[in-house]
């Protein structure tokens, strides 16, 4: 799907393989950033001289302020079959205080190329509304 993608489309959303349905252990080691860039690779080899013009997009599933980020991903990391060391580099969660989450997104667009963020209801049920301060910091940049 993402090689169609990186033929034809202009915005390609690099996602979990949700074909479960749901979200748990068996799509996080999916989301990985290693996962991530793979999936990069292949919407580049197909998208070719064109992939400079084509968005990419991801989507964030869980934003959480936490002063304890790391604790958050030691906790969280085995519940989706990831280490805590990969739930703090996933691109599809955003945790920490603001700041460090406007950072997240601001690295996420050099590493990845990212410039199209969409904040699903997700896990909590209010990712937007947590998000909002982030965006809000974002705006413009």
């Amino acid at each position: 799907m993402l090689s169609i993608a990186g033929r034809e489309a202009d915005i390609v959303s690099i996602n979990f393989d949700l074909r479960s349905g749901a979200i748990g252990a068996d799509v996080g080691p999916n989301g990985t950033a290693e996962a991530t860039k793979e999936k990069i690779g292949w919407v580049r080899a197909a998208a070719a001289d064109r992939f400079d013009d084509i968005e990419l997009s991801v989507t964030i599933f869980a934003g959480m302020v936490t002063e304890d980020p790391q604790g958050l991903a030691a906790a969280m990391g085995p519940g989706f079959g990831i280490t805590p060391e990969q739930a703090m580099e996933i691109p599809h969660v955003l945790m920490g205080s603001i700041d460090q989450m406007v950072e997240a997104l601001q690295h996420r667009r050099e590493q990845y190329g990212f410039s199209y963020i969409v904040v699903s209801s997700g896990l909590t049920g209010d990712a937007w509304r947590t998000l909002a301060p982030v965006v809000a910091k974002l705006a413009g940049t």
